[in-house]
């Protein structure tokens, strides 16, 4: 685990600093030039996720370190770019955290591991984020034969329910906390791509769910650790159809591409993430991707005058809320307010 964890955050940090050349990516840098954007704020840790809520509070995970050692920290952005540590995790027992808002404004938690006891559970943020209890609790497989619940993503449905992921059982669970129970959505548990319903839909690797109008968007993926590429990544539905969960993929990528975010925006469209290719639109229509932004990034944050010089292929992650768009690239989580009129004055 130790080395595992020291490889990431080495791969980490050589993508920081190669994100960043010259003296634009330094603070004060240099003037205003042609094409460069202005962020409302710059913050750069390895982010494992993050989630912005409704009151455009920005709430970040992933690894840190200061004097003391390396860990798990979860962090806030408030509006004026200022950065708080909330709480420091241990990192080996929660090195893939994961986030999810609830509707009250609760930040939830979950976290792959291996023998450890969170994993059947979804965790709480409480007494202003100074404590980490177990929210729910997953209810036991009844199977001797079963392996440990082992959640690794979760989504927040907007109706105090929530979908999770269990990489052990190749399953998805909706998970009912005000009833006190979780039910069986979706998954064979064989370790595959496969479209259909219950039982007869299989999953590999769900990296991301997202809810939009009571339907689920999902990556799953096939990762060939012997070669370190992707056999498939895909973009997969999950919806109720006569009284059944229904297991559609969307798009496939079979040539290594690696769908890494999904999320929709303020006008209802799908905006799907691919590593190294850049930003692309999904057609729900005839599911057909079209290209977003691939081009070169350049911003300075307002207040600090922090800069990066990268590129939109090197996005990892985004959100929008309203008119503001967040991007995670290279390491760098970037907020730009009225990001289409300045995106656009880029392109005159």
């Amino acid at each position: 685990m130790k080395k595992r964890v020291l490889l990431v955050t080495m791969l980490q940090f050589f993508l920081m600093l190669n994100s960043c050349s010259g003296p634009e990516s330094q603070p004060g840098g240099t003037p205003e030039v042609k094409g460069e954007i202005k962020a409302d704020y710059i913050t750069s840790f390895f982010i494992n996720d993050f989630v912005v809520s409704a009151d455009n509070i920005l709430y970040t995970i992933g690894q840190t370190n200061d004097e003391k050692g390396y860990y798990v920290s979860l962090k806030k952005t408030d509006l004026d770019g200022k950065e708080t540590t909330l709480k420091n995790l241990d990192l080996g027992i929660y090195t893939y955290a994961r986030l999810a808002l609830a509707n009250n404004g609760d930040l939830l938690m979950v976290a792959k591991g291996n023998d450890e006891p969170h994993q059947d559970k979804i965790m709480r943020f409480e007494n202003n984020f100074s404590e980490l209890n177990p929210f729910y609790t997953m209810k036991p497989i009844s199977s001797p034969f079963a392996s440990k619940i082992n959640l690794f993503r979760i989504c927040s449905n907007n109706d105090n329910t929530y979908f999770v992921f269990d990489l052990n059982a190749r399953n998805i669970k909706r998970v009912l906390p005000e009833l006190k129970g979780d039910v069986f959505v979706a998954g064979s548990g064989k370790n595959e791509i496969k479209d259909g319903t219950g039982l007869e839909a299989s999953f590999a690797a769900v990296t991301k769910i997202i809810s939009f109008n009571s339907i689920l968007y999902l990556i799953d993926e096939v990762y060939d650790p012997s070669t370190g590429t992707y056999k498939n990544s895909a973009i997969r539905k999950l919806e109720y159809v006569n009284n059944e969960w229904k297991v559609t993929t969307l798009v496939s990528a079979t040539n290594g591409d690696h769908f890494s975010d999904l999320t929709f925006d303020t006008k209802n469209e799908l905006y799907v993430v691919n590593a190294g290719k850049g930003i692309f639109k999904l057609n729900l229509q005839d599911n057909s991707l079209s290209l977003f932004k691939d081009g070169d990034l350049r911003v300075k944050a307002s207040g600090s005058g922090r800069g990066v010089y990268s590129s939109f292929k090197y996005t990892e992650m985004l959100k929008f809320k309203g008119n503001d768009i967040y991007l995670l690239v290279s390491g760098n989580l970037i907020k730009i307010s009225d990001f289409q009129t300045k995106f656009a004055a880029t392109e005159k």
